[in-house]
């Protein structure tokens, strides 16, 4: 499927199924059915993106060739997506090589052996999923974590040449340098142009915002105050005066500013420049933790969804269920709890 100009994808990651769960059959025949991706179109929506980990659709613990059972469960998956009526892009979110959640895990660009792996590994998945009918869009990983964009840039235009090696006429989504940044962005279209590509970033700013007291994020922790948005980061002075670890000294001195949606719109340049020389862009994941107050989450979202309109930048919202930042959220006692409707007819305006 070549690239569409014409279509601006605007959906939900299906994230916590294939992918950040405990890919169990169970969970996987039960997390997510059919009747979402029909739920996802009925309200609007034209597209899912769809992170799976390499460990579980690759066999060898993702070191080894495509499993037939699990190839055949992620082609009914896709077939579910194309009933709906929706564009899936296929996530490679974790594999044995790479996990944004583990810095230290970075053999892409440190093991040629490794890259090597990796480019066979999509080569075979294109070579699967080739002539497929319904629009699907190959995202080559998920979140990039050196901060060195020459070095990911290198290894994205690798698995690039891959794919299309394979398939030259599949959709292929390239992620920036450092998790997503929209800062490394231009760096990216810069060293990677070709046919079928589109330019992908994640957009969380200002993190003390969109993870503040987020368990799992490190360089958070350090700072106790509660911000709001819009608004300035409190205390910003009196904690960079204080002897901090240089993640979050970094991140204070960055994001020390009021936050409101002139201020988004101003880290978000890079999209408007790119946006007018033709680059076609996606935001493949943005939003705001559950436990941030209520009227912070929602403001957030409203202007980011304004501006990603205001762009014509295409955009998959985290999550569409669970994992924190869900539309469907998860109870205290486990079980999916009711849709978050305001939230919902937020990501609805984001519909063009």
């Amino acid at each position: 499927m070549a690239l569409s100009q014409n279509i601006r994808p605007v959906g939900f990651n299906l994230g916590g199924w294939l992918s950040q769960s405990p890919l169990t059959d169970d969970h996987v025949q039960n997390f997510i059915r059919k009747s979402d991706f029909q739920t996802i179109a009925q309200w609007g929506f034209n597209s899912v993106r769809l992170p799976v980990d390499g460990q579980w659709l690759f066999e060898d613990e993702g070191r080894g060739r495509l499993s037939p059972k699990r190839l055949a469960f992620l082609r009914e998956a896709l077939n579910w997506a194309k009933e709906a009526g929706l564009l899936t892009v296929l996530d490679l979110h974790q594999v044995p090589w790479h996990s944004f959640g583990k810095p230290e895990l970075e053999n892409l660009w440190k093991n040629d052996e490794d890259l090597d792996s990796f480019c066979r590994a999509w080569a075979e998945l294109t070579n699967a999923l080739k002539g497929w009918e319904a629009p699907l869009w190959f995202d080559l990983l998920n979140e990039p974590t050196t901060n060195d964009s020459a070095v990911w840039n290198k290894v994205a235009g690798r698995v690039y040449q891959a794919i299309h090696q394979e398939d030259p006429r599949r959709t292929v989504m390239v992620e920036s340098a450092f998790w997503g940044s929209v800062l490394k962005l231009e760096d990216l279209v810069r060293a990677i142009q070709g046919p079928g590509l589109v330019y992908s970033f994640h957009f969380y700013l200002p993190m003390l915002v969109t993870h503040q007291k987020a368990p799992w994020w490190m360089d958070g922790k350090p700072y106790g105050e509660t911000v709001d948005y819009p608004g300035p980061i409190p205390k910003a002075e009196e904690y960079l005066a204080r002897e901090l670890p240089p993640g979050t000294k970094a991140l204070l001195e960055f994001e020390n500013r009021v936050w409101n949606k002139d201020a988004l719109r101003e880290v978000l340049k890079p999209l408007e420049r790119l946006s007018k020389k033709g680059h076609q862009l996606y935001c493949g994941e943005f939003g705001v933790y559950e436990k941030v107050a209520r009227a912070t989450r929602l403001n957030w979202t409203t202007d980011v969804v304004d501006l990603f309109n205001e762009l014509k930048v295409g955009w998959a919202y985290w999550n569409y269920k669970w994992l924190d930042f869900g539309v469907w959220p998860k109870t205290e006692g486990g079980q999916t709890g009711p849709v978050d409707v305001e939230m919902l007819q937020i990501l609805q305006k984001g519909i063009s």
